[in-house]
């Protein structure tokens, strides 16, 4: 699988560059991110106008999208709280922790020593009754640990090698850099918002190959030609990565890489389809990384995250 950077959408949400994000900023709420709370309908598609589709068209959130036509933010009832393997749930993360810990000591080997000395002890002790607040939060805290528990280990190795009188000894370690490792750091932030969405990205594409499989193993009825979200995948990223092309040239694409006709009425009904989607996996993602699922602590993450232009045009319910 190939996983595209997740620039389009980790922009802060302040920014209004709505073609490059390939999502609306336009319509305003609560949060001032992107997020439409209420029961009512959002009534522009969310795409911008410079996208080739026009605002306010009859296929925009038409007929076809009925059952998923609003994302609900706690529907996840999965949180890092209750996970059975602490080191099994943590290791989800490990990319943006590696990352940190880069930050932090600067080396790949030392880095990897300290992750490897933070899952051996969630292994042995869980969360020990650190489970509160956001994961994210803990991770941090754990990574400082780790770092500092790998620094005291190289030093104590070092310390070995001169009483043995070796000829070359090993260069003394850096100490870690903790100024980087803050819970409010934006770096941190940054590596944990591209986790989020590349999870996201991975649970939108799994959904799409099972609905492709569905949609061999059972046609559709002669003449229905319903949109059986076996694209919605493949059209997102299109319209995100060419947000300056036109419908046809979406559904080009998309023919190309699939192998078979995609008209752009088929195009432009997945799009929609896959906006709703695509925001309800980062709502889940968000969620599963928090104490307890609470509509309120969702929002203000996804704030915190700079995730909102995900849900701009989109319906969300708590």
């Amino acid at each position: 699988m190939n996983d595209a950077p997740a620039s389009s959408l980790d922009k802060s949400d302040s920014t209004t560059d709505s073609k490059r994000s390939g999502v609306s900023g336009s319509r305003s709420s609560s949060l001032g991110s992107g997020i439409t709370s209420g029961a009512g309908q959002s009534s522009g598609s969310g795409i911008s106008s410079g996208s080739g589709i026009s605002s306010g068209s009859p296929l925009s959130l038409s007929q076809w999208i009925t059952t998923s036509s609003s994302v609900h933010l706690a529907r996840s009832k999965q949180t890092w709280t209750g996970a059975g393997s602490a080191a099994g749930y943590v290791l989800r993360y490990l990319t943006p922790m590696r990352r940190l810990m880069l930050d932090i000591v600067g080396g790949e080997k030392e880095a990897d020593r300290a992750l490897a000395i933070l899952v051996a002890h969630l292994v042995k002790a869980g969360f020990s009754g650190h489970d509160k607040g956001r994961l994210r939060d803990f991770l941090v805290r754990g990574i400082r640990s780790a770092a500092k528990a790998g620094y005291d280990e190289a030093i104590g190795e070092r310390g070995k090698n001169d009483s043995l009188e070796i000829a070359e000894p090993k260069e003394k370690p850096a100490p870690p850099k903790m100024e980087m490792a803050q819970v409010d750091s934006p770096q941190w932030r940054a590596y944990w918002r591209d986790e989020i969405l590349q999870r996201s990205w991975r649970s939108l594409e799994r959904y799409q190959h099972a609905r492709r499989y569905d949609r061999i193993t059972h046609p559709h009825p002669a003449g229905d030609e319903a949109p059986r979200e076996d694209l919605i995948h493949d059209v997102l990223r299109v319209a995100m990565s060419y947000p300056n092309e036109s419908l046809e040239s979406w559904a080009g694409r998309v023919a190309s890489s699939t192998g078979r006709k995609v008209k752009p009425e088929e195009a432009q009904n997945q799009l929609e389809l896959a906006r709703i989607r695509f925001a309800q996996q980062i709502a889940d993602e968000v969620a599963q990384t928090l104490e307890t699922p609470d509509p309120a602590v969702i929002q203000s993450e996804i704030k915190a995250l700079g995730l909102g232009k995900a849900f701009a045009g989109v319906k969300v319910q708590a």
